[in-house]
């Protein structure tokens, strides 16, 4: 199979090309820039650039694909939300998919899937409630950028191909991401609650959003959107309460919901204090199997692995 990865750069990026790779697949990856420091780059994988700010991008990574894993974006929780930052994240979103979209319509071939990143933020803020795929996207931003990006994606459909939309919660890894960025304060005792810590995180490990892709891969009658999150949503106080836990470390810190506006603005308010408590009924009906279905597996697994190679 030969499938096509973009943000091909990224955690979980890299950890699909190297999955796909081991089994023998071929992965062309689309970057914006030279992959310089990578080490020993499996025979199947190739990079082919690509600027979709620019509208250039390598034909011959398009041919004869039998898929398209399409995960690049800019960092949704980097910074403040600033009017500029705002477009930089529909830029790398929305118009980025449009422009991939056209250039893959106008090759010789078509692909047989495309799966598509996108974000559980697209719910919104929903306190307790639990969520499921059929659930409305919220009228905020998060919600229009998460539903225009899925509409630049489902634009493939008119072609045949299958599409489905990965509504990925907060990916757990040692490698990257928010869990990483969490670790060393969490490691000297430092580790805070946001806000009143009542708001849900809809967590799931990068194992298992590995295993999800090959899963959906295998399933071609899934379509449309999929909760890419565990079965174990949890509120962020046992969140943090349970990383302290598993690094035997105290959790005594709270950051009130005001600090936490005045830090990060909207940005704060929406990512870092909003409550989605999302289950993946599409994918538990479909009968996949979590490796990691409860928290403290999930974590105790990224620490361990990332004491293994320290």
């Amino acid at each position: 199979m030969r499938v096509l990865i973009t943000g091909a750069n990224g955690m979980v990026g890299q950890a699909l090309e190297r999955s796909l790779t081991a089994e023998g697949h071929q992965v062309n990856c689309l970057v914006r820039r030279p992959r310089l420091q990578r080490v020993a780059p499996p025979p199947q994988s190739q990079d082919y650039a690509w600027d979709p700010d620019r509208g250039t991008i390598d034909p011959d990574a398009l041919e004869g694909l039998d898929g398209v894993i399409h995960l690049a974006g800019a960092n949704i929780a980097q910074g403040r939300w600033t009017s500029r930052r705002k477009q930089q994240l529909r830029s790398s979103r929305v118009e980025a998919t449009t422009f991939l979209v056209k250039a893959l319509r106008n090759a010789s071939t078509r692909p047989d899937f495309f799966l598509t990143a996108s974000a559980i933020g697209i719910y919104g803020d929903q306190s307790d409630r639990e969520i499921v795929e059929t659930h409305p996207a919220a009228d905020d931003f998060l919600g229009t950028l998460g539903q225009d990006w899925e509409k630049a994606s489902a634009v493939m459909e008119q072609d045949g191909v299958r599409v489905v939309a990965l509504r990925l919660g907060m990916v757990l890894s040692s490698h990257g991401g928010a869990l990483a960025t969490m670790l060393p304060a969490f490691r000297w005792g430092l580790g805070a609650i946001l806000g009143s810590g009542s708001q849900y995180v809809s967590w799931v490990s990068l194992e298992d959003v590995v295993g999800c892709v090959r899963f959906l891969l295998e399933q071609p009658r899934l379509r449309g959107p999929i909760n890419v999150t565990a079965p174990d949503p949890v509120t962020f106080k046992t969140f943090a309460h349970t990383l302290g836990g598993v690094l035997h470390r105290p959790v005594w810190m709270r950051i009130p919901s005001l600090g936490v506006r005045f830090l990060f603005g909207e940005m704060g308010q929406a990512v870092l204090l909003s409550s989605c408590r999302v289950l993946p009924q599409r994918l538990l009906d479909h009968g996949f199997v979590f490796h990691h279905a409860s928290l403290p597996a999930a974590l105790n697994a990224c620490v361990n692995e990332r004491e293994q190679r320290s």
